[in-house]
């Protein structure tokens, strides 16, 4: 099972590739780790970053899109255009994606014998959430 992680931050959408194959976690080399929306009030730019997430995950021939759950109010609330951009990933044609809680993911972490870090994995430490959501549902999907 191949699955992307992927952090919401601003107009950024910071993704992790992570696969699980017979008890062994991969992490692949990816041509992208972050997508840009540059502009998010007209279409034709939302339709773009929309076709160019797809295409990377049918490259790389991710089966699940899982998007890190951030906060609609208050202090930490996430902002307006990632919840733009999270609803342009959901939409995706052929592509399964989960919004995960954060105690989805704890709960996954929290039955790891090993909790690697982005580092540690060949990604930057920019990709460390957006790893450890997809580490968490391998988790918890595994168990």
């Amino acid at each position: 099972m191949r699955v992307c992680g992927v952090e919401l931050i601003g107009n950024e959408a910071i993704i992790a590739i992570m696969q699980l194959d017979k008890g062994l976690y991969d992490v692949p080399v990816v041509r992208a780790n972050k997508f840009n929306l540059v502009d998010g009030i007209n279409t034709v730019p939302l339709k773009k970053f929309q076709a160019d997430f797809k295409q990377l995950m049918t490259d790389y021939k991710v089966d699940t899109v899982v998007i890190k759950q951030r906060a609609q109010k208050g202090k930490f609330a996430g902002s307006p255009l990632s919840f733009k951009i999270e609803g342009a990933l959901q939409l995706l044609p052929d592509v399964n994606v989960h919004v995960l809680s954060s105690t989805y993911i704890k709960e996954g972490l929290s039955g790891a014998q090993n909790q690697p870090t982005a580092v540690e994995l060949g990604l930057k430490k920019f990709q460390e959430q957006a790893m450890l959501t997809a580490f968490g549902y391998l988790e918890q999907q595994s168990s």
